[in-house]
């Protein structure tokens, strides 16, 4: 049940247009948003690059060495880190490269990595799609720490976030569950419990899974949800819900709180700044939700 005061917001331009309107960038990935100079990263995956915009759409950085990228996410001293499908790269402040890590498993086809984000210490959580796993590992030495999930546990993971004890995983397709308690000969009843969001512990505890059910308050459940980020001051929880068109908004205890549609279709990724204003990217765009008071 919503219990808190809604947060409103009114769209107020977009980014990745430059000049005669024309778009710059191409079906957008990860966003992520650097506080420290107001610059919203975006992977602009269908040109293979990486830009950042100004928060006025000008256009600050292009990062065009290292081909297409999945996700990315702003370490607490500004570093930038950036997943591909095989592995993930660290970039100083002035976005020279520092290292490569999370290869381990490149020779044998077995990495599929999409989102990405840091926890309050700096340790990077990678959603690895061909493991279903998500893989934490230490920046500085470039070590894998832990790994937590599996295929029983996801059907897909596709972009994460932390908060201060928590991440959160959003699971576009849902996972299944074998009932084993109505096995029939040596048959067994698959049921499927819908697209979600899973919520761990830091360390890989397994919480709970929301989203998937549908409520008086909630009628309509997620539908292939993919970016998911954390407003700053409410800590509140904001869901890409793209096939709905539209974005959820959740406690951390994944209850419902309200629903945002407007000038949103197709939410892909998400990021906040420091004002609470909302970056949606989106297809060959990336919408300015201002937050109004």
């Amino acid at each position: 049940m919503c219990t808190s005061a809604r947060l409103r917001f009114a769209a107020v331009g977009s980014l990745g247009s430059l000049e005669y309107a024309k778009s710059f960038i191409n079906q957008p990935r990860g966003i992520a948003y650097r506080a420290s100079d107001a610059l919203l990263f975006i992977a602009d995956s269908k040109n293979e690059r990486v830009v950042a915009f100004t928060e006025d759409n000008k256009l600050a950085k292009i990062i065009s060495n290292y081909g297409c990228k999945n996700g990315l996410a702003v370490m607490n001293n500004d570093q930038i880190v950036m997943s591909d499908e095989l592995q993930v790269l660290i970039l100083n402040k002035d976005l020279r490269l520092i290292r490569t890590i999370a290869c381990d498993d490149i020779d044998a086809g077995l990495t599929n990595y999409q989102g990405i984000c840091v926890d309050k210490h700096d340790l990077i959580y990678v959603c690895d799609q061909a493991s279903r796993q998500i893989k934490v590992y230490d920046p500085k030495s470039g070590n894998i720490v832990r790994f937590f999930g599996n295929k029983n546990l996801f059907s897909s993971l596709a972009y994460c976030v932390s908060t201060n004890e928590h991440i959160y995983v959003t699971d576009p397709q849902g996972y299944i569950e074998i009932d084993q308690n109505k096995k029939r000969n040596c048959m067994f009843f698959i049921i499927y419990l819908g697209s979600c969001v899973h919520k761990f512990t830091l360390d890989g505890i397994y919480d709970q899974r929301f989203g998937s059910a549908k409520t008086a308050d909630f009628p309509e459940a997620l539908s292939s949800p993919r970016g998911i980020t954390v407003f700053p001051d409410t800590q509140q929880l904001l869901v890409a819900d793209s096939h709905n068109d539209r974005l959820v908004v959740f406690d951390q205890n994944g209850q419902f709180q309200q629903l945002i549609t407007n000038g949103i279709e197709y939410p892909e990724s998400l990021a906040v700044n420091t004002k609470g204003n909302m970056f949606v990217a989106m297809n060959d765009r990336i919408g300015i939700f201002a937050r109004e008071q």
